[in-house]
Formats: structure tokens, C-alpha cells, sequence
């Protein structure tokens, strides 16, 4: 790592095996602004057991992803003729292997039960149950999750449009400098996931653009706002609140979640008391 002085402070480069460099913090996002989002995944990770795969990659390269929730929604229920059919059998193999361990590896029966619920129903459209998968690759893919919280999510808050390949890689290198003993990938194979990442987000539906990706917002519906909730408070029984890492990844600030929660529509789903100085949501009995 490199240091360079600049008209707007001091900055870091990353120096690439062709010579080249690739800056850190280009995104230019205010500390006010950066302050915005929770901390994550640092909930999340255990920094001491910090684990990395090539989930991006592999799920990037999907073409069809409403045949993957195709072939999703048939696995979850056992349906003995769900299956995922490529061009060549090693890639469908390494696509159904992807898919069953990012999005259909859960924490506990209940945890399967929203997520089967949700993408098999006949209320959501594709794009309401992608962001279901969304918030399952947040849980389950460390690499996955970083990215879009000191990424995605920081420019997001930040109010900017777009996000650039050569963004995520600065953070992929920067990762790479923090786990080396986890992250041993080349150069070359950092490219290919920061590109792979971005197309992997448009296929969720959160960006739009070819080279360069504008950050799509999405709306948030009740259903959705519910089955995101009711996955924070089961992946996290411990942290009841507006805090729980899981609302990190809500695309929604701090009041408007708070908001949201104590909205009259959802007071028989859950009860809002306070907590401190937070709020404490307890999920009612009888749902």
C-alpha cells in the first residue's frame, strides 16, 4: 500500500500486478454521511474466523434468475424434479451448488420457514422475493456482505447514483490486505468479482447500467418490510431493536424504520416498547 498527496488531503493506492493503481476512499463519502449506516457485518463476522468463497462470481454468472428461483422454490419443497439445467452439466453443478449454499442455507427451521413462505408465494413478484435473496446473501456470504455495507450501502446514504467497478476493487484489495491468510486471490480474480459483484446487484434488481451501475432504491412494501423483520429478529433474537444488524441492509434511515416499526398497520404483527434508548420489537404470539 502507497500514500499520495492530494489537493483534498492524504489518499491510498493499491499498486496492481500490471503496474497499475486502483485508489481507496475514491468514493469521497463524508464521515457525517458514512455515519449513516450501521455497522453490519462487524456483528456479523467473526473477525477471528473470517471465511471468504467465490459465491459472487458463481451467482454473477446466472443468466436466469427466475429460473433459479425456480429451481429454489421446487428444492425447498422437496420436489424431486427441481433442477437447473445449463449448457454444460459442470456449470449447472456449480450454479446449484452456489444457490443451495448462499440463499438456501438457513440458521434454523424457522429461518427456512420464512424464507420458503416468501419466495413461494403467490403475492410477491420476482422482484419483491430478489430482495428476499438479497437479505439471505447478506446472512449467509461474508464477502457478499462487506461489500455491500462499505460499498453499496455507504454510497447509497451518501445520496450518490452511481457505483463503479474500480470502486469495489479498491475495497476488495483493501480486504485482501486485512484476511490475507483468507482472502489469497490474485489480482485477476479480485477484478472478476468486483465486476461480478455489480452484475450480480442488477440482477437483484439494486442497479441498473452496463459499465457503469446506478444504485437502484427499492421500495420497501409492507410484506416485504414484514418477512425483513421477522428474518432480523430470527437470524438475531438477540438484538430486538432498530439496531439489529440485519436493518443495516433495510435501504431505509434510522427514523423511517423506527417509523415503519411503530406504524398502526403492523400492530398485530408485532409490539413496539422502549428499550433504553432504543426501541424493542417483540413479535406477537399468535403470528
Amino acid at each position: 500500500m502507497n500514500s499520495y498527496a492530494c489537493s483534498k488531503g492524504v489518499g491510498q493506492f493499491y499498486t496492481l500486478e500490471d503496474g497499475s493503481y486502483v485508489q481507496w476512499e475514491s468514493m469521497n463519502i463524508k464521515m457525517k454521511e458514512m455515519s449513516k449506516v450501521k455497522s453490519v457485518t462487524n456483528r456479523v463476522i467473526n473477525k477471528k474466523n473470517v471465511k471468504f468463497n467465490s459465491g459472487i462470481n458463481i451467482l454473477g454468472s446466472i443468466p436466469d434468475y427466475a429460473a433459479m428461483m425456480e429451481y429454489a422454490v421446487g428444492s425447498l419443497r422437496n420436489d424431486p424434479n427441481a433442477d437447473f439445467s445449463f449448457r454444460t452439466e459442470k456449470s449447472g453443478m456449480r450454479f446449484i451448488s452456489a444457490i443451495n449454499n448462499e440463499i438456501l442455507s438457513f440458521q434454523n427451521k424457522q429461518h427456512r420457514k420464512i424464507i420458503e413462505a416468501a419466495l413461494s408465494s403467490n403475492e410477491l413478484r420476482l422482484d419483491q422475493k430478489l430482495l428476499v435473496v438479497f437479505w439471505q446473501l447478506c446472512i449467509n456470504n461474508n464477502l457478499f456482505s462487506l461489500v455491500t455495507e462499505n460499498c453499496y450501502m455507504k454510497s447509497l446514504f451518501a445520496g450518490r447514483l452511481s457505483l463503479y467497478s474500480d470502486e469495489i476493487l479498491s475495497y476488495l484489495y483493501e480486504l485482501r490486505r486485512t484476511y490475507p491468510d483468507e482472502l489469497q486471490w490474485s489480482d485477476a480474480t479480485l477484478k472478476i468479482t468486483a465486476s461480478k459483484y455489480l452484475t450480480l446487484m442488477k440482477k437483484l434488481g439494486l442497479a441498473t447500467g452496463s459499465q457503469t451501475k446506478e444504485i437502484k432504491y427499492p421500495v420497501i412494501g409492507d410484506e416485504v418490510f414484514e418477512i425483513m423483520v421477522r428474518l432480523a429478529l430470527t437470524i438475531f433474537p438477540d438484538s430486538p431493536s432498530e439496531q439489529n444488524p440485519l436493518f443495516g441492509f433495510s435501504f431505509l434511515d434510522n427514523n423511517t424504520l423506527i417509523n415503519k416499526f411503530k406504524s398502526i398497520k403492523y400492530s398485530e404483527k408485532w409490539t413496539i416498547s422502549q428499550l433504553g434508548n432504543n426501541i424493542k420489537i417483540t413479535l406477537n404470539s399468535n403470528e
